[in-house]
């Protein structure tokens, strides 16, 4: 077995920053499970992420995983997503929407927008464990399906 490290750089865009540091942890510990070194920035709205990213993509360093929620000032999550998508053009970095909405419609709109997969914010550590677990099989070369 080879001791061979996988790494991701996740960008979390999240306006609240103790949603911010719950999922940083929440993603550690499921990084340290899948033995993954992990890097994590943040930002705590769209427009500063948009900057961003859009000085990482000249640079060749865009993040392996995007984190974004839905209601945020500036720029929020579905023009975000919209302006990562169509005016970025970056369709192959996986975003995943955390969010404190909880009907279908506004989960779907954001898959619409494009997010590769969205989420409502639990209200256990367990829960959004398991969250983070899945947000780090993205930009691991699996494939990108839609829950």
């Amino acid at each position: 077995m080879s001791d061979a490290r996988l790494a991701r750089h996740v960008l979390i865009v999240e306006d609240d920053r103790d949603d911010a540091f719950l999922l940083k942890r929440a993603l550690g510990v499921a990084a340290k499970e899948k033995r993954i070194d992990l890097s994590v920035v943040h930002t705590e709205d769209g427009l500063d992420a948009l900057g961003d990213i859009a000085c990482k993509d000249l640079m060749n360093r865009l993040p392996d995983i995007i984190v974004v929620d839905l209601n945020m000032p500036k720029v929020d999550g579905g023009r975000f997503l919209s302006a990562l998508r169509s005016d970025l053009e970056l369709t192959h970095v996986p975003a995943v929407v955390l969010t404190t909405a909880t009907e279908n419609y506004v989960l779907d709109n954001a898959m619409a927008e494009g997010a590769d997969a969205a989420f409502s914010k639990p209200n256990s550590q367990e829960e959004l464990l398991a969250i983070a677990r899945v947000i780090l099989s993205y930009g691991s070369g699996a494939a990108t399906t839609r829950p």
